[in-house]
């Protein structure tokens, strides 16, 4: 076929494009499948019994109402459960103690014993007929009745997050010094999808629907737990209706779904309550933390210290990482922070968006502030004379990319910082005190292994495959456009296939990994399958791009053409089905540098520039005004990240203006775990956030030039508010969530 009379037509480059979400449609038309929409052939329903006490053991369990209930199958307890094949290791597995091991109660709404009834309603009435008899114990109700006792934890987690960081020595008097207490509250995840699982045997295989943030990282755990080869469980996530964290850890649900699926031989779905969401899959803990900054009359930093106490529960050995951030962001000779944690009678903490860097920076970033006041310098200005812009000030790796400082100087302008009156308490409009806060944030970049494949199809269509899921941030869109990008495409013409442990493992959704690791996979897969359709066409006598120089060919549309005569050249689907191609497709990698190995220090940054309004007579703080401005490398699509960083300060404003789980000081129970009681921020209560992005690629952290957004979107908010609310009415809150009691 003679192609030479063709012309271009139109293109634009898909990456950066501001494209409706590929699962767009679906979710607003109610057409989208969650694992709770899942359909099962002959499923039953399962329901968690859990307990009344926060610690103690359980005597007995009579069963025998329950299992003469009506369409009741089995009641499961420790008592009479299959055995456990192996205990997974942590990190996957949330808690090293697997569900239903003993007697043990560790804390209050611990599960121990599962219903298990042919209908939902069944099961829930089955479970409230089974009776325990407890030999109650006194509880360590919360983080004040254990703090004599805390000490530096050891074990799996502080494998992975340092509990000890130490540069110089902090003994050194300094000219001025900041010392000061900081405090902040347990926080529950609250996602609007509760936790779900529907599991099935099939010929030795087990199946689990998950609603997970990672299949390929708990495939592993489930065959462990069960003893099974991971090519027998296949783990699929539909789309996930929020997860900030609770999603990223396995928890007693997924285990206990499939080991009822094998006592009664058909499927089993097992759905929590929105109370077992707050209380059985992790939360972000309670921090006290000590933070003392020196510093020279010109606010030159000289001294930090940060120290952090914790709860962790009685099973696992969990500080939560908020000292991590504290060597890297200021270039600081003389740096001491530690982590400590204390037994409470309450369930493991888990990550929770942006683990340990939202509540350390908060401690940090405040006494930064506290530091500008007290030498007289702009909070603006101080954070330029000390930010660590040309190394890591604790490792002296190079920054493969710090543009922090652009961010402050976007931020600053347009917001109008210039305008604001320096002094606390000076800004009114009519009955409100007017504030200004500002606070910055860093947050290490992490990489995972990644693999896609991409597959160019003879009708000129292409899909991407990898087991990455959705969970609400835009992935998919992503991955779409960075596929179309490379195979040079239109994006509609490219779906995509995903959340299945049976696609090419793809990074996980948490640890803001995705964009940058699967996206790297995604990207190196599409540059393949183009590279061997320009080899084929280039090396084909019938092809017009015969003889042409494989890089002096391009693709626009899905054409294929010589840049030099751009009326030269043929489509992918021409080409494909002359040579009777069905499938062109290869994979794609992404292999991050080994832990230690890595050439560069990367992180993403941000600045956040806040206004508040305190009325006279009822100081609640609202926030009118927000501007946050980040460094995440390239920007893969500008509506999805704007969304995703717009949806991460509000969900920060939230634990900065009113979220707290509050603990009954006797039993250590939480006694607001319901969105009735726990509040969270609504329309109402969000002025203008806007998100700004210095949208530079970074192929120093990743080939395809991004880095993380989902969580550094959220730290740095909370102490900005709080800084503004010092500005506008001269008074320091130090202990989160700054509600109206606080300000009166």
């Amino acid at each position: 076929m003679d192609t030479t009379a063709e012309t271009r037509t139109e293109w634009s480059e898909p990456i950066g494009a501001p494209l409706r979400r590929v699962e767009g449609r679906d979710k607003v038309t109610g057409k989208a499948v969650y694992t709770g929409d899942v359909r099962q052939q002959g499923v039953a329903h399962a329901v968690l019994v859990t307990s009344a006490i926060s610690a103690g053991r359980v005597r007995g369990i009579d069963s025998r109402r329950a299992l003469d209930a009506p369409g009741v199958l089995a009641v499961i307890t420790h008592r009479n459960r299959p055995a456990w094949k192996g205990v997974p290791t942590i990190p996957y597995l949330a808690e090293s103690r697997l569900p239903l091991t003993d007697d043990v109660i560790h804390f209050g709404n611990q599960c121990i014993g599962v219903v298990v009834a042919e209908t939902l309603e069944q099961a829930e009435y089955g479970a409230s007929l089974v009776r325990v008899d407890y030999e109650r114990r006194r509880p360590v109700p919360d983080l004040d009745a254990g703090l004599p006792d805390a000490y530096v934890p050891q074990g799996p987690y502080t494998d992975r997050f340092p509990v000890h960081y130490e540069r110089g020595s902090v003994a050194r008097r300094t000219p001025v010094t900041v010392e000061a207490d900081y405090r902040t509250s347990a926080l529950s995840h609250a996602p609007m999808e509760p936790s779900v699982t529907l599991a099935r045997w099939e010929s030795g295989t087990l199946i689990v629907h998950d609603s997970t943030q990672s299949v390929v990282a708990h495939r592993p755990v489930i065959a462990t737990a069960f003893g099974l080869p991971e090519s027998s469980v296949r783990l699929i996530s539909s789309l996930v209706g929020g997860g900030f964290g609770n999603k990223s850890y396995l928890w007693a649900h997924t285990l206990l779904a499939p080991l009822a699926s094998m006592m009664v031989h058909r499927p089993v779905r097992l759905t929590l309550t929105r109370k077992q969401v707050f209380t059985g899959t992790g939360h972000m803990p309670e921090l006290v933390h000590r933070v003392r900054l020196g510093a020279d009359g010109a606010g030159k930093l000289l001294v930090i210290e940060h120290h952090t106490v914790n709860p962790t529960s009685p099973t696992d050995d969990r500080a939560e990482p908020a000292i991590q951030s504290t060597p890297a962001l200021y270039a600081v000779p003389n740096l001491l922070a530690t982590a400590k944690v204390a037994k409470v009678n309450i369930g493991t903490s888990g990550a929770m968006r942006t683990p340990g860097d939202t509540p350390g920076q908060f401690a940090t970033e405040c006494a930064m502030d506290e530091l500008a006041y007290r030498v007289g310098i702009d909070p603006v200005e101080l954070r330029r004379r000390n930010v660590a812009s040309g190394a890591h000030p604790h490792t002296g790796k190079p920054w493969g990319g710090n543009r922090l400082l652009e961010c402050l100087d976007i931020g600053a302008r347009e917001f109008g910082w210039g305008a604001r009156n320096a002094r606390p308490g000076s800004m009114r409009d009519g009955g409100e005190l007017v504030g200004y806060g500002m606070a910055v944030a860093i947050r290490a970049e992490h990489s995972a292994p990644a693999v896609a494949a991409v597959r160019l199809a003879a009708d000129g269509g292409a899909e991407v495959l990898t087991a990455t899921q959705e969970i609400g941030g835009g992935s998919l869109t992503t991955m779409v456009q960075i596929a179309a990008s490379g195979l040079g495409m239109a994006p509609e013409r490219v779906r995509i296939s995903a959340g299945d442990s049976d696609l090419p493992p793809g990074a996980p959704t948490f640890g803001s990994m995705t964009s940058g690791s699967t996206g790297s996979a995604v990207q190196d897969a599409a540059g393949k399958v183009r590279a061997a359709a320009i080899r084929l066409a280039v090396t084909d006598p019938r092809s017009p791009l015969h003889g042409v120089e494989q890089d002096a060919v391009a693709v626009e549309n899905g054409r294929m053409f010589a840049r030099a005569e751009p009326r030269r050249g043929e489509t992918y689907a021409e080409l494909l089905t002359r040579h009777g191609i069905g499938v062109l497709a290869d994979q794609g990698r992404h292999i991050p540098p080994a832990s230690g190995e890595e050439p560069f220090a990367l992180a993403t940054f941000a600045a956040h520039f806040t206004e508040v309004r305190i009325d006279v007579d009822l100081p609640r703080v609202r926030v009118v005004r927000h501007i946050g401005v980040f460094d995440c490398g390239r920007v893969l699509n500008r509506a999805t990240a704007a969304n995703q960083a717009r949806g991460g300060m509000i969900f920060a404003m939230g634990g900065a203006l009113m979220e707290k789980l509050d603990q009954d000081p006797v039993s250590g129970r939480f006694t607001n775990s319901a969105l009735t009681d726990y509040h969270v921020p609504v329309h109402a209560d969000i002025g203008d956030v806007r998100a700004l992005f210095v949208d530079k690629a970074e192929v120093n952290a990743h080939p395809v030039g991004a880095k993380g957004l989902g969580e550094i979107c959220s730290i740095g908010v909370a102490p900005a508010i709080a800084n503004a609310v010092f500005h506008a009415t001269g008074t320091r809150i130090r202990h989160l969530p700054l509600t109206p009691e606080k300000l009166l």
